[in-house]
Order: C-alpha cells, then sequence, then structure tokens
C-alpha cells in the first residue's frame, strides 16, 4: 500500500514539472496595455519600434527618430480595440520586447533604447534624443535579438549629458578649470594683500617722519626696506599662480 502511495507521489511530481515546463515554453512574454492598429507595412514583426508617418504607422527608420509611438508586442495584458487580421497589439506604455542591434555597443539594464537606421530595429542610445524606454536586459551585442524594454517615449538626456553640471560641479570635476579658479584666486588675494600692505606701509611711514623729522632717513631706509620684501612676496605669489595655470601643459 504504502509503495502504490509512493509511486503515485512520484508520478504527479513528474507529471507537474512535465505540465510546467511546456506551459513555460507555450506562453508567450507579456506586455502592459496595447492598442490594435493597423500598420501600413506588412514585414512589421513583433519587436519592432514604431513611428507616426503621414502614411500611418510604420517601422522606424531613422535613429532617435522624434515620432516614435511604440513597439509591435506578442500578447499585451489588456488590448485596446479589438484584433483583426490587417491589426496589430502596439504598445505604448508597460514593458515590452524589442528588436535590438549592438550598432552602438553592447546593452546594459538601464541604457537608453532608441531607433535606428533599420526599419524598426532598436539600439543603445549614446546622445541626447529622442527614445523608446529603458532596456531591462542586457545583450552582448552580436546580431540581432529581442530583449525587455520598460517604455518610456520622449527625450531624454544620455551619458555624461544626462545631469548638466552646476558651475561649481564643472569646475570640481575639470582639473584645468580648478587649476585656473585657484590661479586667479591666489593672484587676487596676493595682489590685494600687497596693496594693502603698501598702503599701510606708506601711511605709517608718513605719520612715524611727521612725528620724528629728524629720523626722515632711516624712515624712508625703512620703509624702502620693508617696500621690497612686499614686491618680492606679491612676485612670489604671482609667480606661484602662473606656475599653477603652466602646471599639467
Amino acid at each position: 500500500m504504502k509503495l502504490r502511495v509512493l509511486v503515485c507521489i512520484f508520478l504527479m511530481v513528474i507529471a507537474l514539472f512535465a505540465t510546467r515546463h511546456v506551459f513555460a515554453q507555450s506562453v508567450p512574454s507579456l506586455s502592459g496595455v496595447a492598442t490594435n492598429i493597423e500598420i501600413s507595412e506588412s514585414d512589421a514583426k513583433v519587436g519592432d519600434i514604431l513611428s507616426v508617418s503621414a502614411a500611418g504607422l510604420k517601422r522606424s527608420a531613422v535613429a532617435y527618430d522624434t515620432n516614435i509611438y511604440g513597439v509591435i508586442v506578442e500578447a499585451p495584458v489588456i488590448s485596446i480595440e479589438p484584433k483583426t487580421d490587417k491589426t496589430k497589439s502596439v504598445a505604448s506604455s508597460g514593458v515590452g520586447m524589442v528588436r535590438v542591434s549592438g550598432a552602438n555597443g553592447n546593452i546594459e539594464v538601464g541604457d537608453f533604447i532608441t531607433s535606428s537606421s533599420t526599419p524598426g530595429l532598436g539600439q543603445k542610445a549614446t546622445e541626447n534624443g529622442y527614445v523608446l524606454g529603458k532596456a531591462t536586459a542586457s545583450f552582448n551585442g552580436q546580431g540581432e535579438s529581442l530583449i525587455g524594454v520598460s517604455i518610456e517615449i520622449g527625450f531624454k538626456q544620455v551619458g555624461a549629458n544626462a545631469q548638466p553640471k552646476g558651475f561649481l560641479q564643472s569646475i570640481v570635476g575639470d582639473s584645468s578649470k580648478l587649476r585656473l579658479m585657484l590661479a586667479a584666486i591666489l593672484g587676487v588675494v596676493i595682489l590685494l594683500g600687497s596693496v594693502v600692505a603698501f598702503i599701510r606701509l606708506v601711511n605709517s611711514g608718513v605719520i612715524a617722519m611727521g612725528r620724528n623729522p629728524l629720523a626722515k632717513a632711516q624712515i624712508m631706509k625703512g620703509m624702502l626696506i620693508s617696500g621690497s620684501v612686499v614686491v618680492f612676496i606679491m612676485i612670489l605669489g604671482l609667480g606661484g599662480a602662473v606656475a599653477l595655470i603652466m602646471l599639467g601643459k
């Protein structure tokens, strides 16, 4: 009796895994909300990126096409309008499987996907422009493939241009600009400091000579020495600023 029960359980487990495997192979990838629309090109197929044209929807054939509408999907979760032999399910939101190539290099998760010069075929976006959305899967760039894309149609800033930097961020991120800024600060500080020191030196010297005219020669000599020191410090500081600018050239 126990043997029969064990055999039955074993057969049920095998049947369960076999059914699951067949079911997983037979069910296509599901997409979000789609609209059944007639496509002007009979060659258009699942995964093709579509754009709006005067003749209706057709496969996108321009990189960063500003008229991108969506992508042809196989099994949307929700389908608007009845499907006929002349219509195809087109998704403009959600996640859809998109045909891509490695024309612009390997695709990583999170990369923007845009249209290309090959009708219907997507590619990695490497510059600012209109995109279909973000890749949810990676692609090694060999030949063509269908990958998931989170559809977010619109103009996007890509790569280094994704987030415009502020003034300080742009300076900190650029060593040449940083050197120029530091050199300018150093030069201004040294120059202003030297001018202030010279004015105070002259002022104190004039006051000293007024109080003690007999020591005029000694006061003038002291002023000359102090002035020379101020000029030397100023030249040294400005030289440091110039050296900072020339550094790395």
